[in-house]
């Protein structure tokens, strides 16, 4: 039986995110009411807190549900007044920087903080590729700024974009937009962002000098998250191919850095590897852009690295709550509107609880590794599945294997990459032949998973589009996924 904190933090969790998804689509409005009546019934339930386990939980529950509405009093729901003349008027606006520009392959994505007296909004401008634009900098945008607006995807679906941004507090695009660097800002935070861009820039300079094309971006996706130079033919081949999350800076990359540092640090003094290693995933992260998924596997890891430098048992399950809960109090709207931050949880939560029902089946395979890369991969990819398809409707047939094929080549590819990364950075500017040869172990790896995705997208049927269908159906796949789970723990 789970001790009472695990209990209550898995019934807070629950309790919270679903009143936030509820208040969130039905854009509830009563946010005094309910917290009037929460507090009643917590402090009746308070008092017998000690003699009423059952109370004790509806207790926690609906102090969870108060939260929740006291949190989403505070979160933006729309363009502040003062801005909305400037819709769909050609303008010149003024604001900072405030998180790493987003590379593509012809233009760079920024987002801009602007100010108008006391109130202040996001917007996101589409600029020209040069000049490189860095976070901090004060920069004067001209063009035509717009409220940004769902737009169709396959299958008959809609992808709800201007809710996407919202939970960013952006709620106005600016594209195409001219900008000019007109100083730069003295936020600690945002100078600390912008060392860890440099640091970004350099790392990608590095590899691009050791590895070619495409293999050099595809190391950069790895390890920091860049991807500018794979292009729209090859990133479609890896969403075919199931692969997309290699390509971006995922919750497994975050977890493979996690895991090597603390064995690097195992033999240091106790408090000088926790403080190491905490900042150093948190470097990582940040680097790499913050996003939900790389989130939510850096406060895995910052749990995991505590429980071994304090001696304490690491519950996966518990720390998984705990970075769900967390980020779900930092930005509520994660909950319903990032699918990065969804599909990160159900993978993990069905790697969690999918692997040692999987594993047991597969004995007949009798490599351990083996065993294990399957049962972790099709744990994941079932639970993903049902949520996917109603999410983009996208079906790769080849998922399955192309994964179980690549995922082993994943770790080794990271790590040489690193090693070319740093021959290059010796080697480069003297003597570039040595910088490249070193490159040689990183490129073969990166050269297969390429290679794997490509050849499993040109398989006939790789991937199938289904029509969309109502929610209704993913909430009776995943209860029966949900009582295969309670069954095989009876």
């Amino acid at each position: 039986m789970r001790p009472m904190r695990s209990i209550g933090l898995y019934v807070y969790s629950i309790g919270y995110c679903i009143a936030v998804v509820i208040i969130v689509l039905t854009d509830s409005r009563i946010v005094e009411a309910s917290a009037c009546i929460s507090i009643i019934i917590s402090a009746y339930a308070l008092a017998r807190w000690m003699n009423s386990p059952p109370l004790s939980s509806i207790f926690v529950a609906v102090l969870a549900i108060a939260t929740a509405f006291a949190r989403m009093a505070f979160v933006p729901s729309t363009l502040p007044e003062t801005f909305s003349p400037l819709i769909d008027e050609p303008d010149v606006l003024t604001g900072v920087v405030v998180s790493l520009p987003d590379l593509r392959e012809t233009s760079q994505r920024i987002t801009v903080e602007i100010k108008s007296g006391i109130q202040r909004t996001r917007i996101i401008a589409s600029v020209p590729l040069y000049p490189s634009l860095h976070v901090g900098e004060k920069v004067r945008l001209s063009g035509t700024l717009k409220r940004p607006e769902p737009f169709a995807t396959d299958g008959g679906r809609t992808f709800a974009y201007d809710q996407f941004l919202r939970k960013d507090g952006v709620f106005g695009v600016m594209q195409p937009a001219n900008v000019f660097v007109i100083g730069t800002h003295a936020n600690l935070y945002l100078r600390f962002l912008r060392m860890l861009q440099v640091v970004k820039d350099t790392l990608m300079r590095l590899f691009n000098t050791a590895l070619p094309e495409p293999e050099s971006s595809l190391a950069s996706g790895l390890l920091i998250g860049g991807k500018q130079g794979l292009g729209d033919r090859l990133i479609d081949a890896f969403t075919s191919s199931g692969m997309l999350q290699i390509v971006v800076l995922s919750g497994y990359n975050v977890m493979i850095v996690a895991d090597v540092l603390m064995r690097c640090l195992s033999r240091l003094p106790k408090k000088v590897g926790f403080s190491f290693g905490v900042s150093s995933i948190a470097c990582f992260v940040l680097m790499a852009g913050a996003g939900s998924s790389a989130l939510r596997a850096g406060l895995m890891a910052f749990f995991a690295i505590t429980a071994r430098t304090f001696g304490k048992q690491y519950d996966v399950m518990r720390a998984l709550s705990a970075s769900v809960l967390i980020l779900s109090v930092w930005n509520p709207l994660m909950l319903v509107y990032d699918p990065g931050f969804q599909f990160s949880f159900i993978a993990t939560l069905g790697l969690v609880l999918g692997t040692p029902i999987i594993t047991p089946k597969l004995l007949f395979l009798r490599s351990t590794i083996t065993i294990e890369l399957v049962s972790t991969t099709l744990a994941a990819e079932i639970a993903l599945l049902p949520f996917l398809l109603w999410q983009t409707g996208n079906l790769s047939l080849v998922s399955v294997f192309a994964n179980v094929v690549t995922m082993p080549a994943v770790p080794y590819a990271m790590g040489a990459s690193v090693l070319a990364g740093i021959s290059a950075f010796i080697f480069g500017d003297t003597v570039p032949v040595l910088a490249i040869i070193a490159g040689i172990p990183a490129y073969l790896p990166l050269a297969y998973i390429i290679k794997v995705a490509t050849l499993s997208a040109s398989l006939p049927f790789a991937e199938v589009i289904l029509p969309s269908f109502p929610f209704w159906i993913v909430l009776a796949i995943y209860a029966a996924l949900a009582l295969v789970v309670v069954r095989s723990r009876a």
